[in-house]
């Protein structure tokens, strides 16, 4: 005979826990996706801070003295990712060994 599978069935408890953690991973990506614009991609205040581990304030202070380029679409102040990489290029310095 057939096997019943029914809320409280393992498989059941099973498959719900995968729908569960599929959305989980479906929400994350809603979060982080930016769509293009110009075939660039744009990140915000929150993104560039977490990414550089800086301050509001040292986001801000990188901003006044044009380190990092920016740029304001609708009110919002937007960080193209590849200007950002740049940056990062053009300032990064190998640590010295000590040997």
């Amino acid at each position: 005979m057939d096997k019943f599978i029914g809320y409280a069935s393992e498989e059941f408890k099973e498959l719900s826990g995968q729908i569960e953690e599929a959305l989980l991973h479906v929400q994350e990506v809603r979060e982080k996706h930016r769509p293009t614009l110009a075939n660039k991609r744009y990140l915000n205040a929150e993104e560039v801070m977490e990414y550089l581990h800086v301050s509001p304030r040292t986001l801000q202070t990188l901003r006044d003295k044009r380190i990092i380029g920016f740029t304001v679409i609708g009110g919002k102040i937007l960080y193209p990712e590849d200007r950002l990489m740049q940056v990062l290029q053009d300032n990064y310095t190998s640590p010295d060994l000590p040997f």
